[in-house]
């Protein structure tokens, strides 16, 4: 990689330089500031576009993927997820601080789901045309530098302006994903992933446990200001030690064509569309019951404190550990929509106990979130072992697809859980949630795990994985016996070579004999 590669290419600056700059003629438009920031803004951005020798990437020698690495962007992602998540405890400080209402301060949570989704459709998709190192720097460092203004604006407009810009930049993690499956060699990439992925969820939860604690002992825009250290310290870690790697599209791709690829893959593929719809559903159910928890712990008869709001994040942590073993026994074992079912079977469950006693009794609301946490990340674990069999070679388009969609299931229920709770209350608002619930069910019932239609049960209704078991092992014995054909074809081969070649040795001895005698 060349110097100008690296925003080496113009001359050092030198005294001799800096005293021709100094008398060289002014600007008569007045503009004489204007190539003074310009070359600061260049100083900027070489300093940012720069690659230590270490990171840079040699064909011959790719960069290794380290556990080291792997943790960084484990990190990295975690603590820029969160940035969406801080707000959720302290909504009722916010509304304070702003003088606004409950119902207007819920604007926040919304604006930043709404932000995200927007990323992940409009960003996103650049990362199969822009080097992804240089790329995701860029982002990092954009969302540091606005979200000072969140730590110092006391206006409500520009404080919700704000979420949403730094929002749709928030999306570095849906980046670093699949450059870990690039990097990480094939026999770890699922282990490097999971590490990443739990990082993820472990952001979106510390985020909540984090805001309640800090905002319990000091000021809540403390918490802004941790983040916005945070996230620098996440750009000079990743300047310092993350690799570069060519774009996956050298010669350029139409950015117009990605988009409708996605659209194209979600119109034609019925299994795609009924996760993406089940997505929907339960990511609205989520986000309302996160967002109006806060409300309800917050009021009376609980009049908690935000440090014990946020406590209420913990809860979360121990469906992050049962995961693994659900999808062990019983995702692995059985056909993914199954899966599904009794993950939604349990959200419904808890919501109806947390809905109908979370008025009278703290309970409720644990048992609520403990199984809402654990049914949510079953069904989405299911519906993406079912979504990545569609198109192995379009992964990413497909799982922006479903991500677009879950978010967008996350802004509704920000939006209509917290507007019914400011109208009927908390039991209307898990009412709602309830009703999202059974229509998940229902898409579940109008299709079949088999059908290769939009509606229907073709293929039977059989739960186990046993005729796709037998399937793969028909098929494997199949590959075993052209294996065995195959070998059986190349030792015929060699034989005849050898026999070849030994009576080829036998011609060449005779008529050299021959020319002897």
């Amino acid at each position: 990689m060349t110097s100008s590669q690296h925003g080496h290419s113009q001359p050092p600056d030198t005294p001799d330089n800096r005293s021709s700059s100094a008398t060289s003629p002014e600007p008569k438009d007045g503009s004489s500031s204007s190539p003074s920031t310009s070359t600061k803004w260049q100083r900027i951005w070489r300093v940012v576009s720069y690659t230590p020798k270490r990171c840079r990437y040699d064909p011959a020698n790719p960069p290794r993927f380290s556990i080291w690495l792997n943790l960084l962007f484990a990190f990295a992602g975690a603590f820029t997820v969160a940035n969406l998540y801080y707000n959720h405890p302290i909504l009722h400080l916010l509304a304070g601080e702003f003088g606004v209402s409950n119902e207007r301060a819920s604007l926040i949570p919304t604006l930043a789901q709404a932000g995200y989704a927007s990323g992940l459709l409009f960003l996103c998709p650049l990362g199969d045309v822009f080097p992804r190192r240089l790329y995701v720097l860029a982002l990092v460092l954009f969302t540091a530098t606005v979200w000072l203004g969140l730590c110092l604006t006391d206006s409500f407009a520009i404080f919700c302006f704000l979420t949403f810009l730094t929002s749709v930049t928030t999306v570095t993690p849906q980046l670093m994903l699949p450059l870990v499956g690039d990097l990480a060699p094939p026999h770890r990439r699922a282990t490097a992933l999971s590490v990443v992925s739990s990082g993820l969820m472990l952001g979106l939860l510390f985020a909540r446990l984090l805001s309640g604690v800090v905002t319990e002992y000091t000021h809540w825009r403390n918490i802004y200001w941790l983040s916005f250290g945070i996230q620098y310290l996440i750009f000079a870690l990743l300047w310092l030690f993350m690799p570069d790697y060519p774009s996956t599209n050298p010669d350029g791709i139409n950015y117009f064509r990605i988009l409708y690829t996605i659209l194209q893959i979600f119109i034609t593929h019925p299994l795609l569309v009924q996760a993406c719809l089940i997505g929907f559903c339960t990511s609205t159910t989520f986000t309302s019951f996160w967002t109006t928890l806060t409300f309800l712990l917050s009021a009376p008869p609980y009049q908690y404190s935000t440090l014990v709001i946020g406590l209420f994040a913990l809860i979360g942590i121990a469906s992050m550990f049962l995961g693994p073993l659900w999808s062990l026994y019983i995702t692995d074992r059985f056909i993914p929509l199954f899966s599904v079912v009794l993950g939604l079977i349990i959200c419904l469950t808890g919501t109806c106990i947390g809905t109908y006693t979370g008025t009278f009794t703290v309970v409720g609301p644990i048992l609520q979130a403990f199984f809402l946490d654990f049914g949510i990340q079953t069904a989405v674990i299911a519906n993406r072992s079912a979504i990545f069999g569609i198109l192995p070679q379009a992964r990413n388009r497909v799982n922006t697809a479903y991500m677009i969609s879950a978010f967008c299931g996350q802004l509704t229920g920000t939006a209509v859980g917290n507007h019914v709770f400011a109208v009927g209350g908390w039991r209307s608002s898990g009412s709602t949630s309830v009703g999202f619930l059974v229509v998940a069910l229902l898409l579940c019932a109008v299709r079949g795990p088999r059908e290769k239609g939009w509606m229907g049960w073709t293929g039977g209704w059989a739960v186990r994985k046993v005729e796709d078991k037998v399937r793969k092992a028909d098929e494997e014995r199949g590959h075993e016996d052209m294996d065995k054909v195959g070998l059986a074809e190349k030792s015929q081969e060699a034989s005849s070579k050898d026999e070849r070649e030994t009576k080829a040795s036998a011609d060449i001895d005779l008529e050299s004999s021959r020319k002897a005698d």
